[in-house]
């Protein structure tokens, strides 16, 4: 997700996580009309029961009106019990499985949508529909366990006027099977599932290729604006994908497309159906980076989804670095080094230096949308790249991608991949990094002795108590020396002590003396004789 916009009020964040149950699929049926906002839905929902199911299910859905609810296998119809906010349905005996297949439930419901799916004239004055979830807004028109530990796979029916056309999560296909046999998608968090409905113009961009796999990748837009979009923000639409594929490993899913859309959000990264904000097209400001940034989330966010809000920074930390990193594999490295600059100056001018990455005392998704989640956490994945090298760094990313495709995690499991690849501990950093607020700020005072050639560096730590002391491993230095040479060394600053000294022979009296020459670290130096 890129570049928060207006957001509404609404109710507090609603907790759904239901631990005795795995959600397996949902197939939503969805009518728009063709005037007014009430849609009519009828969602199957499978499950499984775990440990302490106590014969109901429970989903989030919020201000519809349920019509009846009905076994998926014996079509009997099923007690409820519904107060606007949560359907409670009893499904005794679920736990034996069915003969015929899959435990599920049928809810047949309709109603006017307060959130989540958006009815209303788009930018260019036609009506329109888009779903619009993130964090926890399907529950306004989607029954589900709205919650994103709880990944499902999904399958759509969308009914739409005459002369719309559709987007939707792509199924997995067999392209060359007659008929074609379609099944679900890879499980995907509930906040990316969503449909778009309105006139769409499509083109179709050169395909990515997956091994053997040919994966289609599309761009729809409203007619006006599909010049603009395929030669300006989609002209490497293609060559994102494969870098990014290439870096991190095989894309998750059977197609991409990308669409102009009315999200509330600069871009929001729905599994295989990218949603853009439709101002942005129309203002001709759209540009490059946020395609670079959402395409990055189908691998981080999507595939391999935070199990928890607090743990947001595994989605928008590793899509904004991967944003960088991509433009560097595409443009030339030292197109990364501006970008980390520019994240420097965002994160350290933003309201939330007070608090720490992992922000669990924070229960509000919307609010953890800040330079916390995005731009420091793409410095911690920077320095951690710095603490093992490029080898280790890449194979860990690699790694903890195969491992956890399709799954929900915790920075612990990170963690773990990257001491793996690395063959080193790596707690302090991520406690530092992570849970620890703030940044280091470096007090150095330098001195130095023309007739020895001796010259040392006093180094405090003079950030804000409540935010701890840091631990900075080898930290370039560069002495300037008459002339303009440089003299390049480096120091570490131990945790323990507020201020310690550091000592180096030169060839000659420095006249200057720089602290973190090459930008690599995330922090802020005061530099004087």
């Amino acid at each position: 997700m890129l570049a928060l916009l207006a957001l509404g009020a609404g109710p507090p964040p609603l907790r759904a996580q239901q631990p005795t149950v795995d959600i397996q699929a949902y197939h939503f049926r969805i009518d728009i009309p063709d005037t007014g906002t009430s849609i009519r839905g009828l969602a199957t929902v499978f499950f499984q029961p775990r440990r302490g199911w106590d014969d109901t299910l429970r989903l989030d859905l919020v201000g519809m009106s349920v019509r009846r609810v009905f076994d998926v296998n014996t079509l009997r119809r099923l007690p409820i019990w519904y107060d606007g906010r949560m359907l409670k349905v009893v499904v005794r005996g679920a736990r034996t499985r069915p003969a015929g297949g899959r435990r599920g439930v049928v809810v047949e419901y309709s109603g006017s949508p307060q959130d989540g799916l958006i009815i209303r004239a788009n930018a260019r004055g036609r009506r329109s529909a888009f779903g619009d979830n993130w964090p926890n807004r399907a529950r306004y028109w989607l029954p589900t366990v709205d919650h994103p530990s709880d990944k499902a796979r999904v399958l759509w029916s969308i009914q739409v006027p005459r002369g719309w056309q559709r987007v939707a999560n792509q199924p997995e296909c067999a392209p060359r099977a007659r008929p074609r046999r379609c099944n679900e998608s890879a499980p995907i968090p509930t906040y990316t599932m969503v449909l778009g409905a309105t006139q769409l113009a499509r083109s179709i961009h050169r395909p990515l290729l997956r091994g053997r796999d040919t994966i289609p990748i599309e761009v729809w837009t409203y007619p006006e604006d599909s010049a603009f979009a395929d030669s300006v923000p989609f002209r490497q639409a293609t060559e994102i994908a494969a870098t990014l594929q290439r870096i991190v490993g095989p894309f998750p899913y059977a197609r991409l497309s990308h669409v102009q859309s009315s999200t509330r959000y600069g871009g929001m990264e729905n599994s295989t159906v990218i949603f853009y904000s439709e101002s942005s097209y129309v203002r001709r400001t759209m540009r490059e980076g946020v395609v670079r940034h959402e395409t990055a989330h189908q691998w981080f966010g999507d595939a391999v989804t935070p199990a928890d809000w607090a743990h947001l920074w595994l989605s928008e930390g590793f899509a904004t670095y991967f944003d960088g990193v991509t433009t560097a594999a595409l443009d030339g490295d030292s197109m990364l080094r501006p970008f980390m600059g520019r994240a420097r100056e965002s994160y350290i001018g933003s309201n939330v230096v007070d608090r720490p990455v992992i922000d669990t005392a924070e229960h509000d998704p919307n609010r953890l949308l800040n330079a916390n989640s995005y731009q420091k956490g793409a410095w911690v994945l920077h320095m951690l790249r710095r603490e093992v090298s490029d080898g280790p760094f890449f194979r860990g990313v690699r790694e903890y991608y195969r491992r956890y495709r399709d799954s929900s995690v915790t920075t612990d499991r990170f963690r773990r991949e990257m001491e793996r690849a690395s063959r080193t501990s790596l707690g302090w950093f991520f406690d530092q990094w992570l849970r620890q607020p703030g940044y280091p700020q470096l007090d150095v005072a330098w001195r130095a002795d023309s007739a020895s050639g001796h010259a040392s560096l006093t180094i405090r730590q003079v950030q804000p108590a409540a935010w701890g002391r840091y631990r900075l491993p080898r930290v370039a230095v560069d002495f300037v020396l008459p002339g303009g040479r440089t003299e390049r060394r480096t120091f570490d600053v131990n945790p323990q002590y507020e201020e310690q000294v550091a000592g180096f022979t030169l060839p000659a009296m420095p006249v200057e003396v720089v602290v973190d020459p090459d930008g690599e670290l995330l922090l802020t130096t005061r530099v004087h004789r």
